[in-house]
């Protein structure tokens, strides 16, 4: 366990809870609180999305199409393969 955590678990666990208190300290200090942060994470993704992204998001959106019909088919003809390679063989 010690390995894992790089120090005994109760000692880094005590660390990390130091640390978040004095950044949460902090980030209160400015304004800050998870709700606005939560928020400010969203407006970057719909900024990032504004970007051409949409373009991105419409392929990904025909190739699932498109996947939904071509796999199972694929699948398909694999194990009837399967099952056709037997006759074959004799």
């Amino acid at each position: 366990m010690e390995r894992f955590f790089g120090g005994s678990p109760a000692t880094v666990i005590l660390k990390l809870a130091i640390a978040s208190l004095i950044i949460g300290i902090t980030l209160s200090f400015f304004g800050l609180d998870p709700a606005n942060i939560y928020d400010a994470m969203l407006r970057l993704g719909d900024w990032i999305s504004s970007l051409g992204l949409d373009t991105l998001k419409q392929i990904v959106r025909y190739i699932a199409l498109g996947a939904a019909i071509v796999v199972p088919i694929w699948l398909l003809v694999r194990v009837l393969s399967l099952f056709g390679s037997d006759r074959r063989s004799k």
